[in-house]
């Protein structure tokens, strides 16, 4: 599936769960993207071009975010000893079908924006979990 950022500088090119969006309540997240961040898990052939214009912050030991430079559109979410990715769900147009499968850092989410999935929900500490298991 091909996506990009605001201006189109930066084009992602990549097999993705087109139908299943995650999401996440965890401040980092929150501050970064201004609310919960929805992201796609890619599934193979991640491409980009633009890679001149893709500006990585390291926001954690384990993981850095990447944004345009130009647009300031945030791209994708990886963590860093794992070729693991999540995208930003909404570089891609997404079909209508396309639904929240998972909620994590469920536990930080502010009573201000109630969400009305049946999403698997995992907390800060299933995540932590899960992450330094080595799955």
């Amino acid at each position: 599936m091909l996506g990009q950022c605001l201006c189109g500088s930066v084009q992602v090119e990549a097999n993705i769960h087109i139908d299943q969006i995650a999401v996440c309540h965890c401040s980092m997240c929150r501050k970064w993207g201004g609310g919960p961040s929805l992201t796609v898990e890619v599934i193979d052939h991640l491409k980009m071009t633009g890679e001149k214009l893709i500006g990585k912050y390291a926001s954690s030991e384990w993981a850095a975010r990447y944004f345009c430079k130009n647009c300031g559109t945030n791209l994708y979410y990886k963590l860093n000893e794992r070729n693991y990715y999540n995208l930003n769900a909404q570089l891609f147009d997404l079909p209508e079908q396309a639904k929240i499968h998972l909620e994590i850092y469920a536990d930080h989410k502010p009573a201000y924006y109630p969400f009305l999935s049946s999403a698997k929900q995992l907390t800060e500490q299933d995540v932590i979990n899960l992450f330094s298991s080595g799955n």
